[in-house]
Formats: structure tokens, sequence, C-alpha cells
């Protein structure tokens, strides 16, 4: 059918509403398609600052190991150094 038939058949407010609910449906597939792609890419954004904030606190944990393990080693040098 071609649009002259179409509002012949079902009338031209019908036709108009089905033209706008068309237009509307293309309209949110193209906002969702974009916001999509923005979503994805702001989850992998978000996965990766969850890794290095990870990673960073594994890194202070261990300094902060290092740092007691050398000052208990000092306490105990100069402990027995004082004896």
């Amino acid at each position: 059918m071609d649009i002259i038939g179409i509002i012949e058949t079902v009338g031209i407010p019908v036709a108009v509403a089905i033209g706008l609910g068309y237009a509307l449906m293309y309209l949110i597939k193209f906002i969702t398609k974009d916001v999509a792609a923005d979503i994805k890419n702001l989850y992998d954004i978000t996965v990766k600052l969850i890794d290095k904030s990870n990673r960073a606190e594994d890194e202070s944990r261990k300094t902060m190991v290092a740092i007691n393990t050398i000052k208990d080693i000092f306490i105990k040098l100069f402990k027995n150094g004082k004896k």
C-alpha cells in the first residue's frame, strides 16, 4: 500500500499517529544505541579503575608489612645492643 491508500483506509488521524509512532520508535532506537555504547565504555573504565584501586591497596599493604618488618628488626637490634 502507498501512503494515500493507508490514509483512505484508516483516516488521517490514525495514519499520522502511525507515522509519528514509527518516527518515535526510530528515534528511541537511535538514542539508546548511542547510550548503550557509552554505558559499555563507562563500564569498561569503571572495571579498570577498580582493578587499579585493588592493585594500589595490595601495594600499600605490602609496603606496610615491609615497614613493620624493618621496624621490628630495628627494635630487636637496639634491645639486644642495650643488654
